[in-house]
């Protein structure tokens, strides 16, 4: 099994937003060094999170790694330019061997001072906006014919991923427009049900950038020494989702449900959203989980 790891840089009791990504810093070492496959950030902007950029923090990460991949899932595209990201991440990906993903997600904040200070012109909202901005972002990346013209021509190519929680329309999307596709379960509005992966294996249209489906499941969880450590971590984890699709408990507990978890869904990789409050208990469920999975660092 390949695991991955997703960071909301959510902040402790009286933890300094500096401190809290300088831990991420950490962190992303870490895992390159125990074996996770990727690290992937989120786009959140309400004050309990310790940072509001994550393609800045993304490629921080990768320029302190060697091998792991760095991305972020995903980017709030109602919330920028879509000329803007395609540039931000054709850079990155030029720079850092094409070890970059870029996932989109169809959010947005509430908070109308965000808002306001993002977005140019009338507000984008709602599916039809998002959908228009995808196929824009993808044109660029891809290099449609009527699409401007960017440097560095000569990047490596950025694996663009479909963020979903559970509607079939949005693995139907990332088929029709032949993207990677991540299934989240870690959010209360999470629907646990493999169909949706099949409909997009079935509906898949290949392109050059992506000839083959991709997908991978993302589940929120930790892993202690004992179950009783381990449901506490959870119960003090801060600001961090809650779906009832949790992966809480010893190393071995942990191993049986994500591996039942990737037999359900067909998948190679998963990405783990460690819900561990602190630096210390974060670091150590991460070194049981590579323990236990016997995960090796890339050569």
């Amino acid at each position: 099994m390949q695991l991955g790891l997703l960071d909301f840089c959510a902040l402790g009791k009286r933890q300094s937003p500096v401190e809290r990504v300088f831990e991420t810093v950490q962190l992303v070492q870490d895992a390159e060094a125990l074996g996770y496959s990727r690290y992937w950030l989120s786009e959140h902007h309400e004050l309990s999170y310790a940072h509001h950029s994550p393609e800045l923090l993304a490629a921080i990460l990768a320029g302190g790694t060697e091998r792991i991949r760095v991305g972020v899932a995903g980017m709030l595209l109602l919330l920028h330019s879509p000329m803007r990201v395609a540039k931000s991440f054709r850079l990155m990906s030029a720079l850092y061997g094409g070890r970059v993903d870029l996932g989109m997600g169809s959010g947005t904040s509430a908070d109308a001072a965000v808002l306001s200070g993002m977005r140019q012109g009338a507000p984008a909202t709602g599916p039809e906006e998002y959908l228009q901005r995808v196929q824009q972002l993808l044109a660029l990346m891809r290099g449609g014919e009527s699409s401007p013209v960017f440097n560095p021509l000569d990047a490596a190519p950025c694996p663009l991923w479909i963020l979903g929680t559970g509607t079939p329309t949005t693995p139907a999307l990332a088929a029709r427009l032949g993207t990677c596709f991540g299934l989240s379960l870690s959010f209360n509005r999470s629907r646990d049900d493999p169909s949706l992966l099949s409909v997009y294996r079935n509906e898949f249209r290949p392109t050059r950038e992506q000839p083959q489906p991709q997908c991978i499941v993302s589940v929120a969880g930790v892993c202690a020494e004992t179950q009783e450590e381990a449901l506490r971590l959870a119960e003090a984890a801060p600001e961090n989702p809650r779906s009832g699709f949790e992966v809480v408990g010893t190393p071995a507990h942990c191993h049986e449900k994500l591996e039942a978890l990737r037999h359900r869904y067909g998948v190679d990789e998963l990405i783990f959203l460690n819900m561990a409050p602190d630096q210390e208990s974060r670091r150590r469920s991460l070194q049981l989980l590579a323990e236990e999975l016997r995960l090796t660092p890339s050569p």
